[in-house]
This record gives C-alpha cells, structure tokens and sequence, in this order.
C-alpha cells in the first residue's frame, strides 16, 4: 500500500508541476504576442498624422489584438491568473463592443471627432460640462477632440505596459518586472483611463445615428411573438450608460491595487532606512 501511495502521490505531483510549466508558458506566449501587437497598433497610430485614417492603417492587428481580449475572461473564470473574473468581463466587453459594434459596424465613427467635455458630461450627467476652468491646461483638456487616435493612444499605452508587466511578473516570479514597469503600470491609467472611457463613449455616441439608418445592430424588430423590439441605438444608449456604475468600479479598483503596490514599496523602503 505505501509504495502504491507514494508513486501515486508522486506520480501526481509531477503531473501538476508539468500542468503549471505548460500553463505558464501559455501565458508568456501570450503575453508577449500580445504587447509586441499593441506595440505595432500604437506605433502606426502615433505615425499616422491624421485621425480619420487610424482605422485603416491600425484594422488588421488591432482586430487580432483587441478580440484575442476575450481568453482573459477564460483565463480569470478558470483560475489561470488571479483576476476578478466580473471586472475582467467588464473591462473586455466594453472594448470588444467598441471595436466590432462601433468602429467594425458603423464606419461612420472612424472619422469621428467630439468634444473631451461634451462626452464626458453625457456619461456623467447628461449634459455639457463648462469649461470656464480657472486652470488653463484643464480647459484646453476639456476641448480636446476624442476620436479613435485617441482611443487607439490610450488603449496601445495601456496594454503595451500591462501585457510587458504581466510577462516579466511570469519570466522573473522572484524579482518580479522592473520598478519602472510597475510604476507605469499602476500609474499612467490615472490618465489613459479617462481618455479612453472618453473615446470609447465618443465613438459609441456617434454610432448611434447611423445604426438608427442601417439596422445593423437591431436584435429584435417589430412585429414578433415577444411584442419586443431591441434595436441598434437602444443598445448603444444602453452600453454608454453602463459607464455610469461600470467605470467607477473598475477605476476605484486599481487606485487600491496602486495604493498596495506602490504605498507597499513606499512603506517597505522606510522600514529598511530605519
């Protein structure tokens, strides 16, 4: 029996620690493939000159990169990273939606432009924010233009860090990624979150015009069986309002892993200097 049991346990224990390797390899292919992606998506975004042709130059990887999106969802629900499964959903689907509902299905919203502040104040409040700021830089922010350069900035930014981070966090377990990384990483969605949110709900509110004109996105029309209709610019008005309880979520959620990360360092640097 025992040398039964001790083969067995030990027949076991390898098998878990080949599933780990195979899985962390999985995921530092993953990683990687997917920041040297972002990389080309913002490199070809910051070159092209003009906004309305983003689309076109950044389309093929960018459609690559932004749906290969949807394993993290599998990745969290199946324990493979420890991430909040919903806020990993939310974060993913807001991005899939932007891309294959607004900028795949309506072609209109590649050309795009509005105001920082206008779309802003129609997530938050419903209106137009003012703009007689006592601070000049703030004002100037509040006017500029959101478009998909932006939102292709503000989404290449943030993954290009956050997939190198999480690649070097695999690669180097011990030391973990460079202090600079992590500083990035918890630091720059102070900015690129609020660009991004902004170009995101930019985009889906010019859509909604022309889904009202194709119909593409129309889920249910009248008449049917249901009485019910769902159509493309409820949808939309639906997913932009979503913004109202979803991106405070997952904002305040990494100001407190900022606040772990870098406060822990701050605090564990102190205790050493005593």
């Amino acid at each position: 029996y025992h040398y039964y049991y001790y083969y067995n346990t030990k027949d076991t224990t390898m098998a878990k620690t080949t599933a780990s390797a195979a899985v962390k390899y999985y995921l530092l292919a993953y990683n990687l493939i997917l920041a040297i992606l972002w990389l080309q998506v913002l490199v070809e975004t910051i070159k092209t000159r003009h906004f309305a042709n983003v689309y076109e130059k950044t389309s093929p990887i960018l459609m690559i990169a932004q749906t290969a999106a949807v394993m993290e969802i599998a990745h969290a629900f199946f324990g493979l990273v420890k991430s909040p499964v919903l806020l990993t959903f939310l974060q993913v689907f807001s991005r899939i939606w932007t891309f294959w509902a607004v900028l795949v299905m309506t072609p209109e919203t590649r050309k795009a432009n509005l105001d920082f502040a206008d779309v802003i104040g129609k997530v938050v409040k419903g209106g137009k924010w003012p703009l007689n700021s006592s601070s000049s830089f703030l004002s100037h922010v509040l006017k500029m233009g959101v478009n998909v350069k932006t939102l292709c900035i503000a989404w290449g930014i943030t993954e290009v860090v956050r997939y190198s981070f999480y690649f070097f966090k695999l690669l180097s377990p011990k030391s973990g990624p460079p202090k600079v990384l992590v500083w990035l990483r918890y630091s720059l969605f102070l900015v690129l979150y609020p660009l991004g949110v902004a170009s995101e709900n930019a985009l889906a509110y010019a859509s909604i015009g022309p889904l009202g004109k194709s119909k593409k996105l129309d889920v249910l029309q009248m008449p049917n069986a249901m009485n019910v209709s769902l159509h493309g610019p409820t949808l939309m008005k639906v997913f932009m309002s979503c913004y109202m309880w979803g991106w405070p979520l997952l904002f305040s959620y990494m100001l407190k892993q900022r606040g772990k990360v870098l406060g822990g360092a701050a605090s564990l640097r102190k205790r050493k200097t005593r």
